[in-house]
């Protein structure tokens, strides 16, 4: 009998995870030198969320000499950004390009189509 595919795409679920990205990283050649396996998911926005730059540790980046992208709770604010979805071996690229970052967020969403 054949193998209808759905056995190896929930095998590639498992091994992946979406990606909620905001500045810098909204742009496909930035994420992709980092995180080769990102692919565009969807255009989402985040509700109760504000977009600033620089951090509370004042980090700056040393590339461009400015304030870094970050986010921060504001209810009745939002964040538009893309969903990128990647291979769980690129959590660790992430989290070295965020390790000034406190803590992960994880965030529940659904998405809404017009």
């Amino acid at each position: 009998m054949a193998n209808s595919g759905g056995a190896d795409r929930r095998g590639q679920e498992e091994e992946s995870f979406l990606y909620f990205a905001y500045g810098s990283n909204l742009l496909k050649e930035r994420i992709h030198l980092r995180n080769p396996s990102a692919e565009f998911y969807c255009v989402a926005r985040l509700q109760d969320f504000k977009l600033d730059f620089g951090n509370s540790q004042g980090k700056i980046s040393e590339t461009w000499h400015g304030g870094i992208a970050t986010i921060f709770e504001s209810p009745g604010d939002e964040v538009w950004g893309v969903v990128w979805k990647m291979h769980k071996s690129n959590l660790s690229s992430l989290d070295k390009s965020f390790a000034w970052v406190q803590k992960r967020m994880v965030c529940h969403w659904s998405i809404k189509r017009s």
